[in-house]
Parts: C-alpha cells; sequence; structure tokens
C-alpha cells in the first residue's frame, strides 16, 4: 500500500476519488431510467455531466484541505472535513443545474448520488488513515511523565486511531531503555534527530515540563525545518482525551493565546432560533406523554408535579430550571443541598424511571422556550455549589461564557457527577466544548444523547 505523504500518494488519491466519483455517478445516472444500460450509456456519452462533476467534487474535497497532510486522531476528525466538502459539491452543483438548463442530469435526483459517492470517499480514507498502519501519523514523545503515561494508555484503549506512539525521549538518562505501557524510551533529548530519522516519525510531541535548560532547543528546531511536525502535551492531550486537562502548568495566558474560545455571532443567532422551534415542537408533540407522566408522579407521592431550582446560567445569572420531581416531597429539608447519588433513597419509583429515560428532564424545553438555555452547553449547576467550585477549581467560571444546555459534551463523556471531584473532571469536558463551540461538535452531542437515551445510560 502506498504511503499518503508522499507527492506519488497525492496524485494517487486524487486520481482514485475521480474514479470513485465517476463510478457511483454512472451506477447511478443508469439507475434513473427503466431502460438498459448499454442505452444509458448512450445518453451520457455526450454530456459534459459526469466529468463536470467529478471536477466538481474533487474540487470540493481541495477546498476542504483533503489533499492537504492532515492528522486524523479519530474518524471524527476526518468526517469534520468530509461533511464540509459535501455542502460545497451540493451547492456548487445545484447552482448549476438551476443556471444550466442544458446539463438535464444536473438536478436534485442526483442528491443520492453525492450521497454515495462521499459514503465511499469516507470509507476509502478512513481505510487508508486508519486500518493501514503504515499511513497513521507515528509520534515520538519527548517527556517520560505522568503526561506521556496517559497519552499512551489512552492509545491504547482505540483501535480505530490515525497515530502511533513510536517511542519516547528524555532528558534523564537513567529513564533510557525502560518503557511505559509497553512503548520503549528510545533515547535522551539531544539525540532526537537521529531517533527521528530512525523510526521515521512525523510529529514531536513535547511533555516534558522541566524544560529550563534541558529542553533541547535547537534539535526541535532542526526537526521543524525538516517538516517535522512539533506540538505542546496540553495540545495533543486535548485531542487523543477530546477535554482540556488542568493543572498548575496551564496559565491564563493560555487562554488568550490559544486559538478557539470564541464564538460566531450567526452561530449564536441561529442556536437560539433552533431552540425556540425545537423546543416548542416538541413541547407540543410529546404533551400526552408529559400529562402522563404528570398524573403518575402526583398519584404515587403528595407535591407538587415540578420541581423547580434555582441554577446559574449565561454570564452568571441566576434563573428557574424546571424538571419533573423525581424525589420525594422536601428530600433537602433533613440535610440541604447535596448532590445526588447513585441508588438514592430519595428517589421515587415513578422518578427513577423518568430519570432512566431522561424523561424528568423534558421541562427544560420551557426554559429553552424562554432563553434560559440552549439544547447542547455545559449543565447548569445550584449557586450554592458554583460559589464554593469556583473558589475551589481554577477557571470554573468559564463555562459561564455560554448558555448552559440540556445535554452537553461533559453529559455524554462522563459519568453523572456525585461530587465536587465530578465537576472538577467534568469542567475539562466544558472548557473543550467552549474552545471548539461549533454546529457539528452540537451534532454530535445531539447524536450521543440519543443514543445515550435508547440504550438506557440515565441515572
Amino acid at each position: 500500500m502506498f504511503s499518503v505523504r508522499t507527492t506519488l500518494g497525492a496524485i494517487t488519491i486524487i486520481l482514485a476519488d475521480a474514479i470513485i466519483c465517476y463510478i457511483v455517478f454512472l451506477l447511478t445516472f443508469f439507475s434513473s431510467f427503466d431502460i438498459p444500460v448499454w442505452q444509458s450509456l448512450s445518453r451520457l456519452y455526450n454530456q459534459p455531466s459526469p466529468y463536470l462533476f467529478t471536477m466538481i467534487v474533487v474540487l470540493s474535497l481541495s477546498l476542504a484541505r483533503l489533499y492537504s497532510f492532515m492528522e486524523y486522531i479519530y474518524p471524527v476528525d476526518l468526517l469534520n472535513r468530509i461533511v464540509p466538502s459535501f455542502l460545497v459539491s451540493l451547492l456548487s452543483i445545484a447552482t448549476l443545474g438551476y443556471f444550466t438548463k442544458g446539463f438535464t442530469s444536473l438536478n436534485w435526483k442526483l442528491l443520492p448520488s453525492l450521497v454515495a459517492i462521499y459514503a465511499c470517499l469516507f470509507v476509502f480514507r478512513w481505510f487508508l488513515f486508519f486500518a493501514v498502519r503504515k499511513n497513521r501519523t507515528r509520534i515520538l514523545i519527548l517527556g517520560a511523565n505522568e503526561q506521556a503515561r496517559i497519552i499512551i494508555k489512552e492509545s491504547q484503549k482505540r483501535k480505530f486511531r490515525g497515530y502511533d506512539i513510536v517511542g519516547i525521549s528524555t532528558s534523564h538518562e537513567s529513564h533510557v531503555g525502560t518503557n511505559i505501557h509497553g512503548i520503549q524510551v528510545l533515547c535522551l533529548a539531544d539525540q532526537i534527530e537521529e531517533t527521528i530519522r530512525a523510526h521515521s516519525a512525523d510529529s514531536i510531541v513535547v511533555t516534558q515540563r522541566d524544560r529550563r535548560g534541558k529542553l533541547p532547543v535547537h534539535e526541535l528546531l532542526k526537526c521543524k525545518m525538516e517538516n517535522i511536525h512539533i506540538q505542546e502535551g496540553f495540545t495533543f492531550y486535548e485531542k487523543v482525551k477530546r477535554k482540556i486537562i488542568i493543572s498548575e502548568f496551564l496559565k491564563p495566558s493560555w487562554f488568550v493565546f490559544e486559538e478557539g474560545f470564541f464564538q460566531i455571532s450567526i452561530h449564536r443567532s441561529v442556536k437560539r432560533m433552533q431552540g425556540i422551534v425545537v423546543s416548542f415542537l416538541l413541547l407540543a408533540i410529546s404533551s400526552p406523554l408529559l400529562l402522563l407522566v404528570a398524573i403518575l408522579i402526583k398519584l404515587e407521592s403528595p407535591g407538587p408535579v415540578f420541581f423547580r431550582q434555582e441554577r446559574v446560567g449565561h454570564k452568571g445569572k441566576v434563573f428557574n430550571l424546571f424538571k419533573f420531581r423525581s424525589m420525594c416531597n422536601e428530600a433537602e429539608v433533613a440535610n440541604g443541598p447535596v448532590f445526588a447519588q447513585k441508588n438514592d433513597p430519595r428517589i421515587t419509583r415513578v422518578g427513577a424511571i423518568i430519570r432512566k429515560i431522561r424523561l424528568d428532564e423534558v421541562p427544560q424545553f420551557i426554559n429553552i422556550f424562554k432563553g434560559d438555555m440552549d439544547m447542547v452547553g455545559p449543565r447548569p449547576e445550584r449557586p450554592v455549589f458554583v460559589k464554593q467550585l469556583e473558589e475551589q477549581v481554577p477557571y470554573y467560571n468559564l463555562r459561564h461564557s455560554v448558555r448552559p444546555g440540556l445535554t452537553g459534551w461533559a453529559q455524554v463523556n462522563y459519568t453523572y457527577g456525585e461530587s465536587f471531584k465530578d465537576s472538577k473532571e467534568k469542567l475539562h469536558y466544558d472548557l473543550y466544548y467552549i474552545k471548539h463551540f461549533s454546529w457539528h461538535l452540537d451534532l454530535l452531542i445531539i447524536f450521543l444523547t440519543v443514543k445515550e437515551v435508547l440504550i438506557g445510560g440515565g441515572r
């Protein structure tokens, strides 16, 4: 199998994409006519449509930088580039079909063809970058420490990943020859150039924290000039774990100068309109079910149907969050506000069921409609907990820079929070969401939330 990192490899991929596009186009074109294949082919022979169609797709892939060297950590990274290319192709073909009436094949009937083409292109690239080990990014870690240990351990959990760790370099001579989770400590830091060449590494991840007088700056600069990708351990850790680690090495200046943490105004506006429309429709459609749940809650235990609780929202504004009551009335009278626990004795029988399938959360669509919350965002916490967490956890207040959500990145990646320790861990995911605030991340979170609800992953 050819290497995707050579010029020949890039040309081969372009040709393979063009062939895939052309063949799928022909197959789709044949299926559009209830006549023999040879007659369909004769109709197509004198038309420029298949060649133009193929050219549009290849150019769209190029605009999405799918022919540039990219570091794909997981398949979703590839999907994030394929989807925009698909949308560009769709818009281009629709525009051509509208203004060029002669191209009779450029119409809405080609949508299934375009979907099929991009599905094939995704599978082709998935095979190249994730199934063929030769084409994975080869990484050398500089620094034999806890962060390196976490990165290596995470990589061994993932069968389908776009990188392989070839070894570790260290500034401590005593570490050479040892291993971390089976990955060998190969050399001292000042021998990194020779090690890069010997193991054909593409990238260096610097996890070493004690850098004064120990970091091989000149050797790293030479590697940089030889097109070796060099990145901070924090940055790579973020890509691998899909969260931002908070430690004593993470300074406020990192948040100031790091890319991300920027919310496009049109995205905020579209997200708000989406919240209004979706919340109204879901409340209207599910109203018979909600009425049944309300009756069951009322029949089982005395007290109100809805549970109202103060939560901290966007920019620290306090609002009343609505839920179906799933605990006995006055559950906090004895001990005051505490985190909900697994198998909490305060939960009623009806409450256990609706919490399991997340029905207790549905009244929060009222909050979404009012503008207190969005569909996706960090889960809002209670003021009493927020005050304590802001004192104990650095950067906790940053999660209030966006509207809280019905579901969030922390909810689909971490267990239900039962302590301050859990809240700190969930903040790592919330900060990742705020940094990478985007429509496709929101879509992924909604998909994972639906999946969790369907398999009964409630509390």
